[in-house]
């Protein structure tokens, strides 16, 4: 049977793609404050370094863990698509064989 609503897994396909995109740049850009934090304890001037330390960790945990959050939510987002499209296809073939079974 021809499949159906290619709209819809193309906005699936689409979304998978874009949640893999969001987990690589949030990954790299989690990287960016870590970095920057540990950067700042080799400057001279800087009188607390542990605050600068501290806050990068801070800022990359954070980064980090929304990043993993809308991984998780535009995958499972598109997920939920294509079980859709499947329970969709499925009913329509069951449809198909009881119709041929009742004739």
């Amino acid at each position: 049977m021809e499949k159906k609503f290619t709209a819809l897994r193309v906005i699936g396909t689409i979304l998978k793609a874009f949640a893999w995109v969001a987990l690589i740049l949030g990954v790299l850009g989690s990287l960016v404050p870590l970095v920057t934090g540990f950067s700042r304890m080799a400057m001279r001037g800087l009188e607390v370094p542990r605050l600068g330390i501290l806050s990068g960790f801070g800022a990359f945990l954070m980064i980090l863990l929304m990043a993993i959050f809308y991984f998780l939510l535009l995958y499972a987002t598109s997920e939920l698509i294509f079980l859709f499209l499947d329970i969709e296809e499925n009913t329509r073939l069951t449809a198909h064989y009881l119709k041929q079974k009742g004739e």
